[in-house]
């Protein structure tokens, strides 16, 4: 069996992706971290290294993911610094301040697929995700909803879409590029907004990076997606195009179902519904579940 501080850094570089972000939560120096992450791979012969931006290790990964489900289930059994993490836009409004036993992540993620193999994989304790691209309820994951509200077309302050006469419709849209994120990122979203029929400019990233998200539309032209947590993000920088697009997300907490019932994920449960309610009273369009 694994020390626990060694997996923690392992787990804590693949999650966080950065040596001085771990460092800020385990208390040690990235030489530390680098040094036990490595000992923890090369003892079960695994390659560890890092692909565009992101952790990865090749080898046979069964002994290491039955050994992250004993220190998951140690983690929830003592109580102590379990993870939580969230999707970009949504997570930090809830995170932030969060006491212990919650370390929060970098609410970073831009797509569904790559949190939930952290989850599955025992890295992972909850996660916030976004509505309506979770998995539902069953045998092995729990989804309880925090809150819903409408996507939105964001643009730059001097987009020339904002200084038209009259109501807008997706035909005044279809002139402009419109951001798109990778392939199977938001699996329904992507259905929905392919059906709008716009050009789509796809943007390969997994991970939250202004310049390549939201720093595309400083062109003036270009057009993104977005929501009332990302509209309060952008503090007036961004702004929403008065026309819908006939999709609605939300915020929804994901935790495997053995979990579920446990005292910290019940209270966290209670404390992340009083924010979603608290954050209603500023996002107006943001209704609580």
């Amino acid at each position: 069996m694994f020390d626990p501080f060694g997996l923690s850094c392992l787990d804590y570089l693949i999650w966080l992706r950065s040596g001085q972000e771990a460092t800020l939560r385990l208390s040690c120096s990235q030489s530390t971290i680098s040094r036990n992450a490595k000992a923890v791979a090369e003892s079960l012969g695994l390659d560890a290294r890092k692909l565009e931006g992101e952790w990865s290790l090749d080898g046979d990964l069964s002994l290491l993911n039955a050994e992250r489900e004993v220190h998951q289930f140690a983690r929830w059994q003592r109580n102590d610094a379990l993870r939580i993490d969230g999707i970009y836009g949504a997570g930090a409004p809830y995170l932030e301040g969060l006491s212990d036993p919650w370390v929060c992540g970098r609410s970073d993620f831009m797509g569904i697929p790559y949190p939930m193999v952290l989850l599955s994989q025992s890295i992972l304790d909850v996660w916030i995700g976004c509505h309506p691209d979770l998995p539902e309820d069953d045998d092995r994951f729990v989804v309880v909803p925090l809150s819903r509200y409408p996507a939105y077309f964001l643009v730059d302050r001097a987009h020339p879409l904002l200084e038209s006469p009259g109501d807008l419709t997706l035909e005044d849209l279809r002139g402009f590029p419109v951001l798109s994120l990778p392939d199977g990122a938001f699996p329904k979203m992507q259905q929905h907004l392919k059906g709008l029929g716009l050009a789509r400019t796809p943007v390969g990233t997994t991970r939250h990076d202004p310049r390549r998200w939201e720093g595309r539309t400083e062109d003036q032209l270009t057009i993104s997606y977005g929501s009332p947590h990302t509209v309060a993000c952008f503090a007036g920088a961004k702004v929403a195009l008065p026309l819908s697009t006939g999709l609605t997300l939300g915020d929804s907490l994901v935790v495997k179902r053995r979990f579920a019932d446990s005292d910290a994920f019940v209270q966290l449960v209670a404390q992340l519904r009083a924010r979603a309610q608290s954050l209603s009273a500023s996002r107006p369009e943001l209704v609580s579940c």
